[in-house]
């Protein structure tokens, strides 16, 4: 009796602990994946403004950023040797005129020969125009404003020589039509035709959206960072824009697809384009899934790769599960 009373009893073995998890069913939803990327606002209409000979610049009159009017002088050539060119070339007009009158005075008394009276009238001819060609280069030795708009930039200054064409001006016409454009990588680029809706947001305006279009897809690769330009028209009247502005973008493909939209925190273990989530199962345990990360949007990750039409999944908690565990939802 004394020995039984002293035997101690075996311990009862420790019942295992369910982890406490939340979760959130999950439906497939057909929907359009934005595409996110940054991008510069430019004017609707930007053109290079040049002389059409060179020369040295002797007048610039405006400033960057400064609104002009349409026919307004920007800047002009020193005119010395555009105007010798000119009077070069109406000499050897009236030279030309001459010797042709001559040589027809000639003709016409047989004192002449046809051929002399041709060449005579060709030399008139080529004279006339390189008077015309001389007349077009003084009258465009003088840039003046296309139309209502703003100096965007100023490439050269007073007293610099350029060349014929060289820029001076970066011109944009003044209109309440802007683009953005961005870079693409080739996976996005083909998800996406022209008319596709996007929204435009502006670091000068923080919590406004622009509605914007896709208007222009590039059809070749930027050589430098391997990016496909497109560009997205937006009307930003009502609100002082300038070029430059960096923005971001979001394109709305009008393809769509059947995805899960699930929490970010109940993915776990992600590598790029795949992780993994843990379902419930009618016993109350999970299952480890691995999925495809299809896209980000905002808090929620759309996600592939799951088969059923309603799923549960474990929302918080899913960092301290493994494969098999027991849970208690405590939603």
């Amino acid at each position: 009796m004394i020995f039984s009373g002293c035997r101690n009893e075996p311990p009862a073995p420790a019942k295992e602990e369910a982890t406490r998890v939340k979760t959130v069913i999950v439906i497939p939803e057909t929907i359009s994946i934005p595409i996110h990327s940054s991008g510069i606002l430019a004017a609707s209409d930007e053109m290079k403004l040049s002389f059409k000979a060179g020369g040295i610049v002797s007048e610039i009159n405006v400033m960057e950023g400064e609104k002009v009017r349409s026919g307004d002088i920007l800047a002009k050539l020193n005119l010395s040797e555009i105007n010798a060119n000119v009077n070069i070339a109406a000499s050897g007009y009236d030279k030309a005129l001459r010797d042709r009158d001559r040589i027809k005075n000639l003709y016409e008394d047989t004192v002449a020969t046809l051929e002399q009276y041709q060449n005579a009238s060709t030399a008139l001819e080529v004279a006339k125009s390189n008077l015309e060609i001389a007349r077009f280069n003084l009258r465009h030795s003088t840039i003046k404003a296309p139309g209502d708009g703003i100096i965007l930039k100023l490439l050269v200054k007073e007293n610099e020589l350029v060349s014929a064409g060289y820029p001076v001006f970066l011109f944009g016409v003044s209109g309440e039509g802007w683009k953005v454009k961005s870079g693409l990588s080739d996976r996005d680029i083909v998800r996406i035709n022209q008319g596709d809706s996007a929204i435009i947001t502006l670091d000068a305006y923080p919590g406004i959206r622009f509605p914007a279009e896709v208007e222009q897809i590039g059809g070749i690769a930027n050589p430098l960072t391997g990016t496909y330009e497109i560009e997205l028209s937006l009307n930003g009247s009502g609100y002082r824009l300038a070029a430059g502005f960096i923005a971001g973008v979001d394109v709305f493909p009008a393809r769509r697809i059947t995805v899960l939209k699930v929490p970010v925190g109940a993915i776990v273990d992600a590598d790029g384009e795949t992780g993994y989530i843990y379902i419930v199962d009618e016993s109350e345990s999970v299952i480890r899934t691995r999925i495809n990360i299809v896209s980000m949007i905002g808090s929620f990750a759309a996600i592939s790769g799951i088969s059923g039409d309603t799923t549960e999944i474990v929302s918080e908690g899913a960092a301290y599960l493994k494969d098999g565990m027991r849970v208690k939802v405590v939603n």
